[in-house]
């Protein structure tokens, strides 16, 4: 089993091959584990999300087809579960911080075509009402917001260039995230925090 190719593994797999799977499994695992583990920071949690994606392979192995390599598909689905992982997981300062380092550093993963849409229209559907709060923004604090995400400036540089002090250039930074969720509170706090949290680091 171990000199077979990827692609008559995939072939068996369909079948429901048992032995094949297990084959799949021991080739893959151990660097998805290792991939995994430095975006999470923890093995229990890591090992969790692996066992959900192998198994969610497994339970869809009749249509189990790779159109690139299978070491590339592994890869992007393993990219779109650490996705989903973080959004699901909640934002609390050690996961903003983990998730940020994992956008940080992702090249653009290939996505199945529906994933694809699902994905865009949410994050559409988000920025399209974010982009309206903005522009009801009172206009400093929609200044302050705009230098902070479009030119990138830091704090004291918001504040040297529009005279005014740190701390009132933080406070309006604050209110405009505070009034972005308040205005999308029939929206789910994770996927507010994950829309914003990706649009200010994409810029």
């Amino acid at each position: 089993m171990q000199n077979i190719n990827d692609q008559q593994l995939l072939a068996r797999i369909r079948l429901s091959d048992t032995l094949a799977f297990e084959e799949f499994h021991n080739r893959y695992y151990e660097e998805l584990f290792r991939m995994a583990l430095k975006k999470i920071g923890d093995s229990e949690e890591t090992y969790d999300l692996l066992q959900d994606l192998f198994i969610e392979l497994w339970e869809k192995r009749e249509n189990f087809t790779v159109s690139n390599t299978l070491d590339a598909y592994m890869k992007n689905r393993l990219w779109f579960k650490l996705a989903t992982y973080f959004r699901t997981k909640g934002f609390k300062q050690n996961h903003i911080k983990k998730f940020t380092e994992f956008l940080l550093i992702q090249e653009k993963p290939v996505f199945d075509e529906q994933e694809v849409k699902e994905i865009n229209q949410q994050y559409d559907d988000l920025m399209e009402k974010i982009n309206i709060v903005i522009a009801n923004m009172p206009e400093k604090m929609k200044e302050v917001f705009m230098l902070s995400k479009e030119e990138q400036l830091s704090i004291n540089s918001i504040a040297e260039k529009l005279n005014l002090s740190p701390k009132t250039v933080k406070n309006h930074l604050h209110a405009a995230i505070k009034r972005i969720r308040l205005e999308l509170n029939e929206y789910s706090t994770i996927g507010v925090e994950f829309a914003i949290l990706f649009w200010l680091i994409n810029t």
